[in-house]
């Protein structure tokens, strides 16, 4: 079996590494279109204690403990001045993208599973899709626009809310959500420890915000400063800080109504993606590559396995997508609720998604079941 990931991030990744395990003789190479050291974000949400968790993808990594993770069990709202708290229900676990990435990458290398950097293949006139048995497209929310529509169109909607990844030399022990009403509209920010020096700090707002902060007009340190002054008090003086290629946009969710079409098939964000306030995105990338996994092991005809991958993956995706946009319909409404006391608002932000089926118990379920593979 000959077989090529598009994309060297958390997804295809997965899929590669766990694939070879159990098929050592199978040709599986990876292709990345960024060069080895151009690997974006702070802090990524994983569920659960290393190395016993099986959606943290730190468990599949015998150095694991080098990630220097960091392990939440509080939640902590705060509005007016004052904070709610909670427990956050699972352990959660915070680590750093970048290290995560070079991790998983390592252990493709001991496997014997070449990643070439920068690869032409993106331009998408020079792969040639009769030359593998199988292409696994994992290159993110990218292929919104590169040569794969053809096969595989997905359906794109753009979030109401601006939203700008920060970092912070400020460590939140808890897995914070931050209110803060301001002259030019409410500014949220979903904070938490990656790292035992650094923690992400995602920063939200509505356009109309956006737009009458004037933060379009100002200056990266410009933008910068204004953000780490308005949650002053939340960062202990701290700064903000930024990486080249992050900037203020607004939420992309991409979905498809079908995983594959002939050797072609979407796993990752390149499938689904769901809006940052689920903190499921890595989770879902590590389940969805697992059952793609579980699929090839089960059959020997490729389009059997990805008739059966797709038969069980899309509901899956389908009920994250639905949590997701709940999720973000929420925020994207907060300013209605800036009345309400922080007991109030956490209440409201707790029975967000109660009416849909839980995730947590789908995800399990799903993972149990791609894990479950007899020996031949």
């Amino acid at each position: 079996m000959k077989i090529l990931v598009v994309g060297a991030g958390p997804a295809g990744l997965m899929f590669a590494s766990q694939l070879k395990k159990i098929k050592q003789d199978w040709d599986i190479a990876i292709v990345e279109k960024n060069t080895v050291d151009e690997i974006v974000g702070w802090g990524v949400v994983l569920p659960g204690r290393a190395p016993h968790h099986p959606a943290n993808p730190l468990s599949y990594l015998s150095n694991y403990a080098d990630i220097d993770a960091q392990y939440i069990d509080e939640f902590c709202l705060v509005h007016q001045g004052e904070q709610e708290k909670a427990s956050t229900g699972i352990t959660l676990c915070g680590a750093e993208r970048r290290s995560l990435v070079g991790a998983l990458r390592g252990l493709c290398s001991d496997l014997h599973i070449p990643i070439t950097y920068s690869s032409p293949l993106f331009d998408g006139k020079d792969l040639d899709t009769e030359a593998y048995d199988l292409i696994v497209i994992a290159n993110g929310i990218n292929n919104i626009s590169n040569y794969f529509n053809e096969a595989l169109v997905p359906d794109v909607e753009f979030g109401k809310n601006r939203y700008m990844w920060y970092g912070t030399p400020h460590i939140f022990d808890s897995m914070n959500l931050i209110f803060k009403a301001t002259d030019h509209g409410v500014f949220i920010a979903h904070a938490y420890k990656y790292s035992s020096t650094r923690s992400t700090f995602v920063v939200e707002c509505s356009e109309d915000t956006y737009h009458s902060s004037g933060i379009e007009s100002l200056s990266e340190e410009e933008a910068k400063a204004f953000i780490a002054n308005i949650f002053s008090a939340e960062l202990d003086q701290q700064p903000v800080e930024v990486q080249p290629g992050l900037q203020w946009r607004n939420f992309v969710t991409l979905s498809h109504a079908k995983a594959y079409e002939g050797n072609l098939v979407l796993i990752g964000d390149a499938l689904q993606t769901g809006h940052f306030s689920i903190g499921h995105g890595t989770t879902m990338a590590v389940v969805a590559a697992q059952m793609l996994v579980k699929a090839l092991y089960d059959h020997a005809q490729v389009t059997s396995a990805l008739e059966d991958f797709n038969a069980k993956v899309i509901p899956l995706m389908q009920l994250f997508s639905g949590h997701a946009s709940i999720s973000r319909s929420w925020f994207e409404t907060a300013a209605e609720r800036m009345d309400l006391s922080a007991g109030e608002l956490a209440k409201s932000f707790a029975e967000r998604r109660e009416q849909l089926p839980p995730l947590p118990a789908a995800l399990a379920q799903a993972l149990g079941a791609a894990l479950s593979r007899k020996e031949a």
